[in-house]
């Protein structure tokens, strides 16, 4: 589910997206058909239906109840939506909000819901009013954002949008989020193939690139250009000293200094009108409002079959960090610990396929026992990722009644010392190199 901040009249911009992954979903919607075709055995009567409604999604916002559910399009043949429907009425800038999916299974009595991440209402950061307090408006190198141009007198914001047949264009109802990279100075002109991408605050003037996350299709290298009513500076030594924020409309320029441009609803570079040798003139159709966008993925699958309770509220890790301490004997072992939220008492952590050994069990943290290397190595005949003489191992969460919950996590362990440390996919390079960790 991903989301992005509300910049006007109370509408998402962009709108919230919805999408459904992977194969057990069809099997899913098929359980679902079937259990409708199957005649119910329970009375009935004239306020209630005798069939169970289909497998359906709804979407709300958590913090306004008196909203009325609102019916997403997702079905079997269709697995990705985008709703604008949604709106926040007499909101200011300190409000938070949560996002709300409600799937509605035939054989389960109550809704599973799926929260967003908590949504922080902000008014657009000027360029001229950037302050400490507007850090969390800032891009970085291998934060996922999205596009968007609005031309005067016109009343539709367009975003930019990969289409299935691969080109780049502008759509009102469809977005596409990219990984925006800040690329290293060092290997800013040479060829595509030996671009280096860095880390760190993307300012004006940066050359960055630009991953569609659907197509994981690269756009080439551009610039950031800072925009002054209409106007931009070529000269950008003192704008390299401005971050770029969110909801700045700034200028996408390539490096043979053409410009990215709304022409008829079609993304098309063009060469501009240049002032003079230091200045260049664009038009609306050439402004730019970078979004910073927010993901929230959850992971479940029902190993042992369909469970009558939800699979809801998902159990969520945020944080992991080892600690050595003592036995009550004063024997030394180590300890992880695990931050989140949902965990609950039936809730285990695995390795691999490596139970591990509580300590202790909160509801916003579960501390276990770090296992050796020799004890994760087991089953010998499983194999996992290994890289650079490290073996990875996923971290998940499992329920009593079979239901697997996975994380963005792994556990790393060198296979010549045993030493081992937490890791998570890397931001930058996740699709070109998904085996690349990052350890925290």
């Amino acid at each position: 589910m991903t989301k992005a901040y509300d910049i006007k009249k109370g509408r998402f911009c962009p709108p919230v997206r919805v999408s459904l992954f992977g194969k057990g979903w069809d099997k899913l919607f098929d359980d679902a058909e079937k259990a409708v075709s199957q005649p119910s055995e329970q009375p009935t009567s004239s306020s209630t239906s005798s069939e169970p409604s289909k497998l359906h999604f709804t979407i709300d916002i958590d913090q306004f109840p008196a909203f009325e559910p609102l019916l997403l399009d997702l079905s079997s043949t269709k697995k990705l939506t985008v709703d604008n429907r949604l709106y926040i009425k007499q909101c200011t800038g300190k409000d938070y909000l949560s996002v709300k999916v409600n799937m509605h299974q035939p054989a389960k009595q109550n809704p599973e819901s799926f929260l967003s991440k908590r949504i922080s209402l902000v008014a657009p950061v000027t360029k001229e009013n950037i302050t400490p307090k507007s850090s969390s408006m800032r891009i970085l190198s291998g934060s996922t954002v999205a596009f968007c141009n609005k031309i005067p007198r016109s009343s539709q914001i367009r975003y930019m949008h990969f289409s299935s047949d691969g080109l780049l264009n502008l759509s009102v109802d469809n977005w596409s989020s990219f990984t925006i990279c800040l690329v290293d100075e060092n290997s800013a002109h040479g060829e595509e193939k030996d671009v280096k991408l860095k880390e760190g605050e993307i300012n004006y003037g940066s050359i960055v690139k630009l991953l569609d996350r659907a197509t994981c299709f690269w756009l080439p290298r551009m610039r950031i250009m800072n925009e002054i009513k209409g106007v931009i500076p070529l000269d950008q030594i003192i704008d390299q000293k401005k971050r770029v924020c969110e909801l700045q409309k700034s200028a996408l320029q390539s490096l043979d200094n053409r410009y990215m441009s709304n022409q008829g609803n079609e993304i098309k570079k063009i060469y501009v009108t240049a002032l003079n040798d230091v200045m260049d003139e664009i038009e609306p159709s050439e402004k730019w409002a970078i979004m910073s966008i927010d993901e929230t993925k959850y992971r479940f699958y029902e190993a042992m079959g369909p469970v009558s309770d939800p699979v809801t509220p998902v159990p969520t890790i945020i944080g992991i960090k080892p600690k050595k301490t003592a036995n009550s004997d004063g024997t030394p072992i180590t300890l992880v610990e695990f931050t989140g939220s949902n965990f609950r008492k039936d809730h285990n952590i695995w390795f691999g396929l490596h139970e591990l050994i509580q300590h202790s069990n909160e509801p916003n943290c579960i501390t276990c026992v770090l296992p050796t290397y020799d004890e994760v190595l087991r089953p010998r005949e499983v194999s996992f990722s290994k890289t650079d003489s490290e073996l990875n191992y996923p971290v998940t969460i499992t329920r009593n009644d079979g239901v697997i919950y996975g994380t963005s996590y792994y556990f790393l362990y060198n296979v010549g010392d045993g030493s081992c440390c937490a890791a998570m996919v890397n931001p930058l390079t996740e699709f070109i190199d998904p085996t690349r960790l990052r350890r925290i």
